[in-house]
């Protein structure tokens, strides 16, 4: 990759804008992109899927046609380059007929795209909830459109065209209002600037919503197990939830909210006021490093096996929170609940 980027800079020096400084991230995520293009081309209608994600995605670059002739003559110089003497003319046909495929369809879907390709945000609220853990609130420009679970991308001033994902915490509100929990994580240029260096008044910019771990129809009872900020999509899911089986209130909803230390559950105030307001409503804490209170100590994946995982075999599942406490809990859920109903969004 860095190859790569040498060689499209050098024959193509107007691209160099449309990247951060820092490159080191975005290159490792770039060649992620492309081992998962290359490995669905043979099933179509999920390439064709990814492929218009992604053409719709780079929308907020300011991604023109030019820009993929550019890149993609690139790419192919560098795999012919790599590949050395093991190149051969039904490789470099093979490779040209996928890249062609993979620009027109990358572009057809950025010209089809009906939505900005991002929304100038100001924040109206900004609260440190908790040492490093900032609540905002964010108003969009003009209506951005998402479902309960998704995230958003968010560029701030201070770090232009540095994206990352926060997922949105409240169901979608009349006001239009977007609420986002982000922790500020050592290194981040993003999140250490929403937390610290951000205040009311301010802008952002944000990009489409994306994310699949978006709530089912199946009307199934909703085991919540969420650690730290990801309890912030799962908050979103619980008032979709919630709002739907307002005039039937059967659906029942129980939610293991975890953090290290009590100051970390920082949004149990507000979850506890669900609680009261929906009966079908359980909010467990679950505390792994000091004594809990009113809950439960342990990690999440332990305290939920103790409790009986085999409990929820009906329910449908959502995960969200640090990778290894994802797995670990899909991986224990899966013993008793099909995989078809365990949701998380991808883990990097």
């Amino acid at each position: 990759m860095e190859h790569f980027y040498a060689r499209l800079f050098a024959a193509s020096p107007d691209t160099r804008s449309l990247f951060p400084m820092t490159m080191t991230a975005l290159r490792e995520h770039v060649f992620e992109a492309l081992g998962e293009v290359v490995g669905c081309l043979d099933n179509q209608p999920a390439c064709g899927e990814l492929l218009g994600r992604i053409g719709r995605d780079h929308r907020r670059f300011g991604v023109r046609d030019r820009h993929y002739r550019a890149f993609f003559a690139t790419m192919l110089e560098t795999v012919r380059h790599f590949a050395g003497t093991q190149w051969h003319p039904e490789e470099d046909l093979a490779w040209q007929g996928a890249l062609a495929y993979i620009t027109a369809t990358m572009q057809a879907a950025a010209h089809a795209a009906t939505t900005p390709p991002w929304w100038v945000a100001e924040i109206v609220g900004h609260e440190l909830r908790s040492p490093g853990v900032a609540v905002l609130r964010l108003a969009p420009s003009q209506p951005l459109h998402y479902l309960p679970g998704q995230y958003v991308p968010v560029q701030v001033t201070r770090w232009p065209r540095v994206w990352r994902p926060f997922s949105v915490a409240r169901a979608p509100l009349p006001s239009g209002l977007i609420e986002l929990h982000v922790r500020a994580v050592p290194g981040g240029l993003v999140s250490n600037s929403l937390v610290y260096r951000c205040a009311e008044g301010d802008t952002v910019l944000l990009g489409p919503a994306d994310g699949t771990m978006t709530l089912t129809d199946s009307g199934r009872d909703l085991l919540c197990v969420a650690g730290g900020t990801g309890v912030a999509p799962i908050k979103a899911l619980i008032e979709q939830a919630i709002s739907a089986s307002a005039r039937a209130p059967s659906r029942k909803i129980t939610l293991f909210y975890g953090a290290r230390q009590e100051f970390d559950l920082y949004d149990l105030q507000d979850l506890q006021l669900l609680e009261s307001a929906y009966s079908g409503l359980r909010v467990i804490p679950v505390l792994s490093e000091e004594p809990a209170f009113g809950g439960l100590k342990g990690t999440l994946p332990a305290v939920l096996h103790a409790h009986g995982a085999g409990v929820f075999g009906n329910s449908e599942a959502y995960i969200c929170g640090p990778a290894p406490m994802v797995l670990q809990t899909a991986a224990l859920l899966a013993a008793v609940i099909p995989p078809g109903r365990i949701h998380h969004d991808p883990l990097r």
